[in-house]
């Protein structure tokens, strides 16, 4: 430690110790913890102590907690952490009261102090500091620690109880760190102590018939996989899948997106076998058994996965297209191109929701134009990828929301209802539009996009972030519009468009809107930086 700081070290103490000197800001506790992590870093922890006395007198001084503030109660808890990480510190620390003062169950938690949501996450902080070794494993296990972090997993603050939840995680892996390479996974039953407290805790509350416990067991077990890679981890899923595939045969299914993000975060470990483990089964019969809203996100992060089987991907597909199939045959009587969705466009749930209310039918309709966005963009886009309906549902729906469609059906009647001048719609589906300029369209299809386009940005009941979506989508279909590949200029089709389209322009950027002619300006400069001639 430097001299200067070395003298000064007494007299911070004995501010910090004395409750008549408030510590308004807790800025500068947070970089003295910064600068004490720093020095331990570079140096012994217990010889630090030992060599500045006052260190010592301010942490026993914590051990009574009147006398102290919440901010410096918290700070002194981080304190004790990272000094205690130190193995050799910790058990010089061991010899006295003040780690069972502080971390025992006897200690913080029977303190008026313990309110403070501050001091709570202090407490969490410090013990995950001192959380690295085989020492403080026994002192968790015996100190009524973990139960402690049980209990905070219901924490009122989100940020204590997410801390809680990642510090059993932390726990759990490094109580299993011991065992020697290439040796036999042992049975959970032969787990060190802690190890299984934690795992048995998380069976329990999958079992639970209170939803909030069943997400915090999820929120473990999702963390442990996406962190954990090792061989033991296969040994845990084997124990606790039972009660996680139990959850699907309640009605409702609780914690859904809890459940969904386990199954993706299993799906990505590198160690398992999952046909033998029955995982992509799983999947599946969640696919089927999830409402189209809740079956979304886990379509696309099923189709994320780099070894999912083609037919779980066809279903997962298939669930992420059928909003759109029923757009198309709500419109034109017809459910699509043949085999575009393998016979699954008649589906009464999807309907069902987009019929429901408006804000059901706009949620789904976001979200199913969002993920097939993201889909395109890739590696693992399905192939071949239905570029011709995909596109003319895009259409159709900006035409549902500017009021030009035809309905052909009472639900498409319905639909024109619900989707008129819907701006989160428009905007959705403007994005997707620019996104299939990618692909190849046939002449009479891009010809109907740039008369969508244009009526959408004629349209005076547009609103300023639909024209600007309509202008970026516009200029993407300009940019992939060129008569070969290579070729920089234009189609004769884009520049009969272009004709229709500056008088809009023009108008536009008139607007008394400043941000209408902000997107006109911009767009324009896009023109004459690409074909300014």
């Amino acid at each position: 430690m430097d001299p200067e700081c070395s003298r000064l070290l007494p007299a911070l103490c004995v501010v910090l110790a004395d409750p008549r000197q408030l510590v308004a800001d807790d800025t500068c506790l947070e970089k003295l913890l910064d600068w004490f992590k720093t020095v331990t870093e570079a140096e012994s922890s217990l010889q630090l102590l030992q060599d500045h006395p006052c260190l010592m007198e301010l942490l026993s001084h914590v051990l009574k907690p009147q006398d102290v503030s919440p901010r410096v109660f918290s700070f002194a808890l981080r304190l004790v952490g990272i000094f205690a990480a130190q193995e050799d510190c910790f058990q010089y620390f061991q010899q006295g009261e003040l780690l069972p003062g502080l971390f025992g169950e006897t200690g913080a938690l029977s303190w008026a102090a313990w309110r403070v949501p501050s001091v709570r996450s202090g407490w969490t902080q410090g013990l995950c500091s001192l959380a690295q070794h085989p020492s403080a494993l026994h002192f968790l296990a015996d100190s009524g620690a973990v139960d402690t972090l049980f209990s905070l997993q219901g924490d009122p603050s989100l940020f204590v109880a997410s801390a809680a939840s990642q510090l059993l995680v932390h726990i759990l892996a490094l109580s299993m760190q011991g065992g020697a390479p290439g040796s036999p996974i042992p049975e959970s039953v032969a787990w060190p102590v802690c190890a299984r407290k934690i795992v048995s805790h998380v069976e329990e509350s999958l079992r639970s018939k209170a939803t909030p416990q069943v997400t915090q067991a999820l929120n473990v077990l999702t963390t442990t996989f996406g962190r954990c890679h090792s061989p033991w981890t296969g040994v845990l899923w084997e124990q606790l899948s039972p009660p996680v595939a139990s959850l699907f045969e309640r009605d409702p299914i609780p914690a859904v997106h809890s459940l969904m993000d386990l199954l993706l975060s299993v799906a990505r470990s590198p160690v398992f076998n999952f046909s033998a483990c029955g995982l992509w089964e799983m999947l599946a019969q969640t696919l089927r058994r999830l409402s189209p809203m809740q079956a979304g996100p886990l379509a696309l992060g099923t189709l994320k996965l780099q070894h999912c089987p083609q037919e779980l991907r066809t279903q997962a597909f298939g669930v992420l297209l059928q909003p759109l199939a029923c757009i198309l045959k709500a419109t034109t009587q017809a459910p699509g191109p043949p085999g575009w969705l393998a016979g699954t466009a008649d589906s009464p749930l999807t309907v069902d929701v987009l019929l429901s209310s408006k804000s059901a039918c706009v949620g789904l309709l976001c979200q199913t134009l969002a993920h097939l966005e993201e889909l395109q963009a890739l590696p693992q886009c399905p192939s071949p990828w239905p570029q011709v309906p995909l596109l003319q549902a895009a259409v159709t729906i900006l035409r549902l929301c500017d009021g030009s469609a035809d309905p052909s059906s009472s639900v498409g009647g319905r639909l024109c209802g619900t989707l008129g001048s819907c701006v989160r719609v428009q905007r959705a589906a403007l994005d997707f539009l620019g996104a299939l300029s990618q692909g190849t369209s046939p002449v009479e299809l891009v010809l109907e996009v740039f008369a969508v386009l244009l009526k959408t940005l004629e349209s005076p009941e547009s609103s300023p972030t639909v024209l600007k979506k309509g202008f970026q989508a516009t200029l993407r279909w300009l940019q992939n519009s060129h008569k070969a590949p290579g070729c920089s200029d234009l189609s004769p089709d884009a520049l009969l468009f272009l004709g229709e389209l500056f008088p809009i322009l023009q108008k536009r950027l008139c607007s008394p809107c400043w941000e209408v002619r902000d997107s006109a300006l911009e767009f324009l400069t896009h023109l004459l930086r690409q074909w300014g001639g």
